[in-house]
């Protein structure tokens, strides 16, 4: 699974949906578009994790999850945080880490890991580190499912590559609630490429675009990608919002 539009998770966002996250995120718009990427990949939970926003305690992180409260609760009454190698190991890491690569010999880690089994937080799991975009900052984007081993070593393949760029776009969302927010360059965007994402917001298809536009598809795709680069977007929907957002088509 790669990141065309046409199989992203992110794509079974709508636009309307997209708009209302880029306009102003709250905590309940980052658990309902997690919520839909985690069912555009067929996975059983997320969980994003910041405690390095300098507007907030190191104890009163930023956190989006998609587990069951009650687990939360008792993840939290254990003290479960001090022997959990997805934060100890995913804060020092730079790569993804697969959760079946931690070291189980520690009691306490085995305990839990079969707890957190059992209260439905999956049974497998994936960790995508994120630095930037302040030194010193970092965090933890974090995905599970219930797939078998077998079965989860081709669908982390086929994954990995999509969830690094969604875990980053959670966390530029995540810093822009935290700071002033971003800034777009609307003179970076050129008036063919304007162009292409207009008629992407029309519904038009690539190739109805390159008759309207007098190019080839090619050229058209090639228009939408340097716009969805420029505006920091994960897919031409994504960029269609974006562009919406910042006035530069209506």
């Amino acid at each position: 699974m790669g990141v065309d539009d046409d199989i992203l998770g992110l794509a079974t966002l709508g636009i309307h949906d997209l708009l209302r996250f880029e306009k102003n995120p709250s905590v309940d718009d980052f658990t309902e578009v997690v919520r839909k990427i985690l069912d555009g990949y067929g996975l059983r939970n997320a969980v994003y994790y910041c405690p390095t926003f300098r507007s907030r305690a190191m104890d009163d992180p930023f956190l989006v999850v998609t587990y069951q409260p009650e687990w939360v609760s008792h993840y939290i009454r254990s003290n479960y945080a001090a022997v959990d190698p997805v934060v100890n190991i995913g804060a020092r890491s730079l790569l993804p880490v697969d959760w079946s690569r931690f070291d189980r010999s520690n009691r306490k880690v085995v305990k839990l890991f079969n707890e957190s089994r059992e209260a439905g937080v999956g049974a497998q799991g994936l960790t995508i580190p994120i630095r930037g975009a302040e030194n010193g900052m970092w965090a933890l984007f974090s995905v599970t499912s219930n797939d078998s081993d077998v079965e989860w070593a081709r669908h982390r393949r086929q994954i990995v590559a999509d969830l690094v760029l969604i875990g980053h776009f959670v966390h530029q969302k995540a810093f822009e609630l935290h700071t002033s927010g971003e800034v777009v360059d609307l003179n970076a965007i050129t008036r063919r490429e304007t162009e292409a994402l207009a008629w992407t917001a029309e519904g038009k298809a690539i190739a109805d675009i390159a008759t309207l536009m007098h190019i080839s598809a090619e050229t058209v795709k090639a228009h939408l990608d340097s716009a969805r680069f420029k505006l920091g977007a994960l897919n031409r929907v994504h960029a269609v919002a974006k562009a919406i957002r910042n006035g530069i088509i209506s």
